[in-house]
């Protein structure tokens, strides 16, 4: 979450601007937060008694309130905005994860 919370205060690279279809389709998000909602929802599987539902509903609530802030956060930083499709592929990233976890369980 540090990481996330430092590369956020910073201007987006211009590696990635003349990609549009990056900054479009909100693949930065998207894979970021997948990784966050996969750490966290091990995190509380491990150290909770909540079966996979609740470790699931726990962990996207968490991860679109953590993109909320990251979004009012940019708001105080030059050359970023606060835009709410970023907090939807923030919980996309975290549905999009838990699908791959659901659909491993399932197979194995």
């Amino acid at each position: 979450m540090a990481l996330l919370f430092y590369l956020s205060s910073r201007p987006a690279p211009d590696e990635l601007r003349w990609l549009p279809i990056i900054a479009k389709l909100k693949l930065v998000h998207i894979i970021e937060y997948g990784i966050l909602y996969f750490l966290v929802w091990h995190a509380v599987i491990r150290t909770t008694s909540y079966n996979k539902l609740e470790a699931f509903s726990l962990t996207l609530i968490f991860i679109i309130l953590y993109g909320l802030t990251d979004e009012f956060h940019q708001i105080f930083v030059v050359g970023r905005t606060a835009k709410l499709e970023d907090v939807v592929a923030d919980g996309v990233g975290g549905i999009l994860v838990s699908l791959g976890i659901n659909l491993r369980d399932k197979s194995a």
